[in-house]
């Protein structure tokens, strides 16, 4: 008789699909949302572990796309490793980790809505960093671009990292020009020649999408007056009239955190947020050190004493809630 629930760590989870793969049954406890493709929250019944499971397309070179990022991911805290992937006809099955913690577009919303404890820019900074790190890695060994970072597909994690959940729209820079229509297309996250549909993109789109992201969290507000990437797409003289505010100057913590970790944090923004994909970092590795500069800032004033709102609750928060 087939399962038609689960027990899982004293919670029941209805099975609402099974899949056989590689020689496993997953259980399928839920849908979850990523972009359109079909995706599972899946238990697996041999490991006893919940897992993620995205099915793909098998389309040409898909299936030696994602072994190419099961490969670059091990090891990298802040990307998921893919722990398998099978191809069954017209479909390619990945199997990832369950990750426990909070959508941080769920958090932001709860922040913003509720007047929950903020995010510090401190924390923030060193949260987002993970992510560039590991964007680096693949940015720099295979010229793979993510392509769709967005607070939907981070998960802020009881061990206080963000984790990204989704890189299934992941290609390499040579088939950019082969995407299928809506890939990575998350419109005020989206790099504004990723909207445009230009025929070369690189890593700066991730280092744009990115730092929208941080900016979001810094100030409640996505830059270029909500527009974003899109600002892109506007006519001239509305563009021009469009200016990037720097986040030290809006954030509701403006007065709370020290001027000399607002520089280093307003240059990255500047410069990760330029309209122009060639006004941005000329390498991946300097985008980086972007990052490592704010950091260095930000551990400096901690070790002179003045802790004034380096700490957040809201991470305090999420330990407590998993335990």
């Amino acid at each position: 008789m087939q399962n038609r629930s689960i027990r899982y760590r004293g919670t029941e989870y209805p099975v609402i699909e099974r899949f056989r793969i590689g020689g496993r049954t997953y259980l399928a406890v839920a849908k979850i949302g990523t972009s359109g493709r079909r995706a599972f929250q899946v238990f697996d019944a041999g490991a006893k572990q919940m897992r993620a499971l995205h099915i793909l397309p098998n389309s040409s070179g898909g299936f030696d796309r994602v072994r190419t990022l099961q490969r670059l991911t091990r090891g990298d805290n802040e990307i998921l490793q893919i722990l398998e992937c099978h191809r069954d006809g017209s479909d390619v099955y990945i199997i990832l980790p369950w990750i426990d913690g909070f959508n941080l577009r769920t958090v932001l919303n709860g922040i913003r809505d509720r007047n929950k404890q903020r995010i510090a820019a401190p924390e923030a900074v060193r949260l987002v960093k993970g992510v560039a790190h590991a964007l680096r890695h693949l940015h720099r060994n295979k010229q793979i671009i993510h392509g769709d970072i967005k607070p939907a597909n981070l998960i802020l994690t009881k061990r206080t990292s963000l984790v990204l959940i989704d890189y299934g729209n992941a290609w390499t820079i040579e088939r950019t020009t082969q995407r299928d229509e809506g890939d990575g297309m998350s419109g005020v996250y989206s790099a504004p020649e990723f909207l445009r549909g230009d025929a070369h993109v690189n890593f700066r789109a991730d280092c744009f999408s990115l730092g929208v992201v941080l900016y979001e969290i810094l100030t409640d507000r996505i830059p270029y007056d909500g527009h974003g990437g899109k600002v892109g797409m506007l006519p001239d003289p509305v563009k021009s009239g469009s200016q990037l505010v720097p986040a030290s100057k809006i954030s509701p913590e403006r007065d709370e955190i020290p001027k000399r970790i607002w520089r280093p944090i307003d240059d990255l923004l500047a410069q990760s947020l330029a309209i122009d994909a060639n006004d941005r970092f000329e390498t991946s590795g300097r985008w980086l050190d972007a990052w490592n500069s704010a950091m260095t800032e930000i551990r400096r004033t901690a070790k002179t004493g003045n802790k004034k709102r380096l700490g957040s609750q809201v991470i305090d928060w999420i330990q407590r809630r998993l335990g």
